[in-house]
């Protein structure tokens, strides 16, 4: 494949042709006069001309083809040339939310995402789950990114992109099914994975199990009480709960059992001491979600707060996998629950390390030991079919300095808890990154990484 990263403007003519005419320059990369267009999933048969008065940045096609292939011409655009096909692009698209309505609310956040556009190029759809027509192959309605605008352009019938970044949970139904089909490896963050099927795959490997803390599924009342009797303290977790939701802390002695739980940033707690009582919470619990028990590790703390660590690990445009930060979480005094939704404060990884342990080179050991376990951990993934770019470990640290996999989120881990570290250039990185490595799933890429 030839790849020519030069930016070019597309210049409509009049007339009905399949005539793509260009500089002379680029018909000697080109070497061929007679070719196929493609622009997302679609491709046409052209004839390759040399003309008089086209300037060596830019490609000149008829109104015609651009109308058939819905290109908007406020993006410039790279071309690679692989065999008899000429592909314009890149043109990525970005699935915002499961629906609509939900895709306005996030439009805004999406800005963080072509803040260096100029750094991708190309086009970048918006759109949501519901908008994909299975029927017609296309995106009924959603936004198209204009860099002159600097601003999100509603479009209706939408072409299908060449790769898309996913930010929604998966649960199959018939535009999923459709889109694994039409695009296999091409999605970034497909398919999502719950608790229970990581802490499956990782189990089994000698290199992971170790540091994963012992964990069931429940699926009776018996199965919770049996495992509490083993490890005195557990969390209960949603299988595909985020967030902090839904999460109960329990804790076991010979009087009962005692309850911890968050509702609207205020921490619920109550103890049970006859058995009857707490099977009847648990049984309410198990009718309306799926849960799996987790032992309860012994984490560090701080003034009691509960402390534990985020870290981003992103793919970029080489497909190697990067440090995208880490960054510690304190619990507010008294929740076993250090997530930033449930009152929790960040701080920098390096410096919480070192202040909490209080010795720069055990801080050291234990970072490098993160990124070695994160990186064994998405190949495991990806052996899973898994496409992963964008993963959200939550790590914690016990009292005799270990490490453990608390979970991992690839559904839509949220990189702005850098900007409440006042280091939002470390967002703003980590997303450049996601679009780049999108990109490259389009078979756009550049040889270095960008440096903001």
């Amino acid at each position: 494949m030839v790849m020519i990263m030069k930016r070019y403007k597309i210049v409509p003519f009049t007339g009905k042709s399949t005539i793509l005419k260009i500089h002379n320059d680029l018909m000697m990369d080109l070497k061929c006069i007679e070719s196929s267009l493609s622009f997302g999933e679609k491709t046409v048969t052209i004839q390759i001309q040399r003309t008089p008065g086209v300037k060596n940045n830019e490609i000149h096609l008829s109104e015609e083809v651009i109308n058939h292939f819905r290109i908007p011409l406020f993006c410039e655009y790279e071309i690679t040339f692989n065999q008899d096909t000429i592909t314009l692009g890149p043109y990525i698209g970005i699935i915002a939310d499961l629906t609509k309505k939900g895709l306005i609310r996030r439009l805004s956040d999406l800005d963080s995402y072509v803040k260096y556009y100029e750094k991708i190029g190309g086009s970048i759809a918006a759109f949501s789950l519901d908008s994909v027509n299975v029927e017609n192959e296309e995106i009924s309605e959603g936004f198209i990114y204009n860099p002159q605008m600097q601003e999100w352009i509603h479009t209706e019938n939408i072409p299908l992109p060449s790769s898309l970044f996913n930010k929604c949970k998966v649960e199959m139904n018939k535009q999923w099914e459709f889109l694994s089909f039409y695009y296999k490896s091409n999605i970034c963050n497909f398919p999502t994975f719950d608790k229970w099927e990581m802490y499956k795959w990782f189990s089994s490997d000698p290199s992971l199990k170790n540091v994963l803390p012992k964990t069931r599924l429940c699926k009776t009342p018996k199965d919770i009480l049996q495992f509490l009797r083993s490890y005195k303290n557990a969390f209960l977790k949603p299988i595909g709960g985020t967030f902090a939701k839904g999460i109960i802390w329990l804790s076991y002695n010979s009087q009962g059992v005692t309850v911890k739980y968050e509702v609207k940033r205020k921490t619920i707690t109550q103890t049970f001491y006859q058995k009857r009582e707490f099977i009847l919470f648990l049984k309410r619990l198990l009718r309306k979600n799926e849960y799996l028990i987790q032992e309860s590790i012994n984490l560090i703390r701080a003034n009691q707060r509960v402390v534990d660590f985020r870290f981003i690990f992103i793919r970029n445009q080489e497909r190697e996998w990067e440090n995208g930060g880490l960054f510690a979480r304190y619990g507010k005094q008294g929740s076993s629950v250090s997530n930033l939704t449930s009152g929790g404060k960040p701080q920098l990884g390096k410096k919480a390390l070192i202040e909490l342990l209080e010795s720069e080179e055990l801080a050291n050991s234990l970072y490098e030991e993160i990124l070695s376990i994160s990186k064994k951990a998405a190949n495991k993934l990806e052996q899973h079919l898994i496409t992963c770019g964008n993963l959200g470990f939550d790590f914690g640290i016990d009292k005799n300095h270990k490490l453990w996999i608390i979970e991992i989120n690839n559904e839509d881990p949220d990189h702005r808890i850098a900007t409440v570290c006042k280091r939002k250039d470390l967002m703003y990185y980590a997303r450049l990154q996601n679009m780049l490595y999108t990109k490259a799933l389009a078979n756009f890429h550049e040889k270095t990484p960008p440096i903001l």
